[in-house]
C-alpha cells in the first residue's frame, strides 16, 4: 500500500513531537517552534485531505444560487455577472485552479448579497439566507479539530 499524504504529514507530526521536541533542551524555544509545527501539521493534514472536495462543492453551490438568482429582478450589471458566473465550470481539480474559480464566484457573491441584503422583499430575503448557509457551511467544513497534544 502506497501512504497517501495524510500518512506523510501525521508521521512527520509524530516525529517533532516524540523525537525532536524532547531532545531539546526544556527552557529552549525551539521547543515551542517544535510544538507549533507539529499542530501546523495536524490542521494541514485534515485541510488536505478535504479542500479540493470543499473548493468543488462551494463553487457548485454559487454557481446554482447565481442562476437561482437570476429569476429575480437585480440591476443589470450583476444580472451579467451572475449569468455568466453561473455557466463556468471547474475544468480541474488542482487546488489552485478551484481556489481561482473560488476567489472569483466569491467577488459575485458578495455582490450579490449586497445587492439582497437590504433588499425588503422575500424572495431577497431568501437568496440572503441561501448565502448564509452557504457560508456557515462553509465555515463548518474549514473547522480544524486540535487533539490533545
Amino acid at each position: 500500500m502506497k501512504p497517501g499524504i495524510d500518512q506523510h504529514l501525521m508521521a512527520l507530526t509524530g516525529v517533532l513531537a516524540t523525537k525532536i521536541a524532547p531532545a531539546l533542551p526544556a527552557d529552549s524555544y525551539a521547543v515551542g517552534d517544535v510544538k507549533m509545527s507539529a499542530a501546523l501539521l495536524i490542521m494541514l493534514t485534515q485541510e488536505v485531505d478535504r479542500r479540493a472536495d470543499t473548493l468543488w462543492r462551494e463553487n457548485s453551490d454559487m454557481r446554482a444560487l447565481f442562476q437561482d438568482a437570476l429569476q429575480h429582478p437585480l440591476p443589470e450589471d450583476l444580472r451579467a455577472r451572475l449569468s455568466t458566473d453561473a455557466t463556468t465550470e471547474d475544468t480541474s481539480l488542482r487546488i489552485s485552479a478551484l481556489e481561482a474559480s473560488h476567489a472569483a464566484l466569491s467577488q459575485t457573491l458578495i455582490a450579490l448579497h449586497a445587492a439582497v441584503e437590504d433588499a425588503g422583499t422575500d424572495w431577497a430575503a431568501a437568496i440572503n439566507a441561501r448565502i448564509w448557509d452557504l457560508l456557515e457551511r462553509g465555515a463548518e467544513d474549514r473547522m480544524l479539530v486540535m487533539p490533545a497534544m
